[in-house]
This record gives structure tokens, C-alpha cells and sequence, in this order.
């Protein structure tokens, strides 16, 4: 199996890549079966196909994963894997302080620890997930942004599969699950 990362971990595909004759290689509009790793610049596994019940199954260009991650596998066959830089603005975006908000304890029902997802209601009065980033008597500083909003992701892909989308009446493609 080839393992490329490709300069500085862009996600561009090589100009050297060469698909070997019988196989299809990824392109806008096709179906891709691959697996996957999703790791923090640290290593730290965040994302899997493993963990996500086994390899996905979508069409490329589709927006199903990151632009990198879409962009950077065309032009891979069957058998090949390659590591993507994510940044932040192609995933969750980049972290805003300005998404932290100060709350009164009798706002928040049950058990709260630093670090625990919490469902409050934001300033628009709008219940969301936050994550309880400070606790003083009386008061909780809640954060709103996404856990990994500011984190660049690796994404270690290998493709299983690459075949044609099957074309439905009304013209559009479905995804064939692996």
C-alpha cells in the first residue's frame, strides 16, 4: 500500500501518481469506499471509519467530507492511502472566544464539572451543546464553540473501492452502501 503526504501535508494529488491498468481511479462524481483516521496534530485519534461503523461510502464532490479530503483523494486507486492536512476552515472553523458565555448556576440542571458537554441556552435564548470550561459559585463560563473548532485534522485515508454512482430516474446519483 503507497502512503503519501504530499510537500507540505496539502492535500494536492502528485503529478507522479499513475493508476495501474483495471483500476478506477477517484474522481468528481464517483463512489468512493474508503476508511479512515482522524487525528489532532498531536496523534491523538479523534474520528474513524472504524468507530463510525465501518468504511464510508459517499460520492466524491458530494461534500460529504472536508474540500481537502475530497480535493486531495482524486486520482487515487484502490489499494492507495495518502494524509491530508485539515485546517481549520475547511472543519469547524477556527476557535471565537466570543462564543464563551457566562451563566448562573441555577440555569443548569444536573451534575457540573469543567470539561462536561452541557445543553444551555445561548444568548438567542437557543438551547445548544456547550462545554463547561469554568465553574465559581454562583456562575459557569460555557463554551459554544465545536470541541475541535481551531484544530487542524490529519486525515489518513486508503481507498477500497472507486466505481461510477449509479444514475437514478430523476438524474440524480445514490450512494451504494459497502
Amino acid at each position: 500500500m503507497d502512503v503519501q503526504e504530499h510537500g507540505s501535508n496539502t492535500f494536492s494529488p502528485g503529478p507522479s501518481q499513475q493508476v495501474q491498468p483495471g483500476k478506477k481511479a477517484v474522481e468528481s462524481g464517483c463512489v468512493v469506499i474508503m476508511d479512515y483516521v482522524v487525528r489532532l496534530m498531536t496523534g491523538k485519534v479523534v474520528d474513524s471509519s472504524e468507530k463510525s461503523g465501518g468504511p464510508a461510502s459517499f460520492v466524491c464532490g458530494s461534500g460529504s467530507f472536508p474540500r481537502p479530503v475530497e480535493e486531495g483523494i482524486v486520482g487515487l486507486a484502490p489499494g492507495d492511502s495518502k494524509v491530508i492536512t485539515v485546517h481549520p476552515f475547511y472543519a469547524y472553523g477556527l476557535y471565537d472566544p466570543k462564543k464563551q458565555m457566562l451563566v448562573a448556576s441555577e440555569r443548569i440542571a444536573g451534575p457540573v464539572e469543567t470539561g462536561k458537554v452541557i445543553k444551555v441556552p445561548d444568548e438567542l435564548g437557543i438551547t445548544r451543546p456547550a462545554v463547561i470550561r469554568d465553574v465559581w459559585k454562583g456562575a459557569i463560563m460555557v463554551d459554544f464553540n465545536h470541541p475541535l473548532a481551531g484544530q487542524v485534522l490529519k486525515f489518513e485515508v486508503s481507498i477500497r473501492e472507486v466505481r461510477p454512482a449509479p444514475i437514478q430516474k430523476d438524474g440524480s446519483s445514490q450512494v451504494p452502501q459497502p
